[in-house]
């Protein structure tokens, strides 16, 4: 066995022992560099604790709620017409080289639009751009043409495994589904603009001028029953204060869940359950340096029979 592989690394040509070495070593670091990232996110998953929507810390968190439609907002898939608060749409074409076949992608469409995230605290606006989502459901079929893409199969049959030309997937996220999340938190206040606050403060002037005795004697300085236009503007004053502490008071804020600016940091919509999302992400990790621990044997085998350098 060793004969026989040594005997075919050392027949290879120079350029072909490059190329194998290259894509040997090529390997070796991109599944140690995936197996650092899976470890860094699995372990910064595992030790981030769950927030609380109403009391959650401005930054990274980790919330878990129900997935609900925006208010008077409802998505559908372009595919299934199915009522969804995300999905991914693409559909791949066969093509065919010789003997073999492979499959290209042709169209490939994201939900950009905003859902909410709900516990029993509060609700958070969520932004699913740019975020890795593991969906609910996931069904794949199979067709002669684009136009059937509107006819996904309600079940997996023997029809639907693998005849047509253009393959159509469909990844969804439902309402009322329970979402596993993790990305970057923030408030947003929403305020007034100045011609509401003026409206404002036009119409609580009007509700006192009906009743000048109970809100505007003591605006009239001289006391002499009419309020003067110096009196006026103090009583604007007064309005404007007051229609602005009511304002601050039912200010209207807004939680949001978008992507980390920093890129280290991950952002993750998912209607796995957490458990199940470090258990997958361990696996991953395992696998990778595993693979890695055979590429590097692998290499080591080859270097020793045939030294990438002369000596």
């Amino acid at each position: 066995m060793f004969s026989r592989v040594e005997y075919e690394i050392l027949g290879l040509a120079k350029a072909e022992y490059l190329v194998l070495s290259t894509i040997l070593v090529a390997g070796l670091i991109f599944l140690i560099y995936f197996a650092f990232v899976t470890f860094k996110r699995f372990r910064f998953m595992d030790g981030t604790a769950t927030s609380k929507i109403r009391s959650a810390a401005q930054g990274q968190v980790e919330l878990k709620g129900l997935a609900e439609f925006m208010q008077n907002d409802t998505i559908y898939s372009p595919f299934s017409g199915s009522r969804c608060v995300w999905y991914h749409c693409s559909i791949d074409k066969k093509t065919h080289s010789g003997k073999r076949s492979t499959w290209t992608n042709i169209s490939d469409e994201f939900s950009s639009q905003l859902f909410r995230l709900e516990d029993d605290t509060g609700e958070c606006f969520v932004d699913p751009d740019d975020a890795h989502v593991i969906p609910e459901s996931e069904l794949t079929w199979y067709g002669p043409s684009t136009d059937s893409r509107t006819q996904p199969p309600r079940k997996t049959s023997l029809i639907s495994l693998n005849l047509g030309s253009y393959r159509f997937c469909e990844r969804l996220i439902r309402p009322a589904t329970p979402l596993y999340a993790l990305g970057w938190f923030r408030t947003q206040y929403s305020y007034p603009s100045d011609e509401y606050i003026s409206n404002q403060v036009e119409d609580l002037v009007r509700q006192w001028k009906l009743q000048p005795g109970r809100y505007l004697q003591e605006y009239d300085l001289d006391r002499n029953g009419k309020i003067q236009k110096k009196e006026w503007q103090a009583v604007r004053a007064a309005a404007r204060k007051q229609v602005l502490a009511k304002i601050e008071n039912e200010k209207n804020e807004h939680h949001v869940l978008t992507k980390p600016a920093e890129k280290s940091l991950p952002y993750i919509l998912s209607a796995l359950d957490e458990d199940q999302l470090v258990v997958r992400k361990k696996l991953k990790a395992y696998a990778s340096i595993t693979t890695a621990c055979l590429l590097f044997g692998a290499l080591t085998l080859m270097f020793s029979i045939r030294p990438p350098l002369p000596i």
